[in-house]
């Protein structure tokens, strides 16, 4: 399966085409594929269990992974993940 993967935070901005092997296309084998390979990249959205640390947004294709199935959303050849956290201002 290959993905486009993007991490925009901070200091941290990649975006890359990956392409993974996980046990299923459910979103949560799809990120524990994804920590295995990006480890320190992904430290500030996801925690070792594979949940979202603090204010952390996981996106499906532009959707927000809670608006979709969560964890057992089905992730497709083609697909884009984007891990960020939400700023706003005024």
């Amino acid at each position: 399966m290959k993905i486009l993967v993007n991490i925009i935070g901070v200091e941290i901005l990649l975006k890359q085409e990956i392409l993974l092997d996980p046990p299923s296309p459910s979103l949560g084998d799809v990120v524990r594929a994804l920590r295995g390979r990006l480890g320190d990249q992904l430290r500030r959205f996801v925690s070792a269990d594979c949940s979202l640390l603090d204010c952390s947004v996981l996106l499906v294709n532009g959707r927000n992974m809670l608006s979709l199935q969560g964890w057992a959303t089905e992730v497709h050849d083609g697909d884009e993940l984007t891990f960020l956290v939400p700023a706003t201002g005024g």
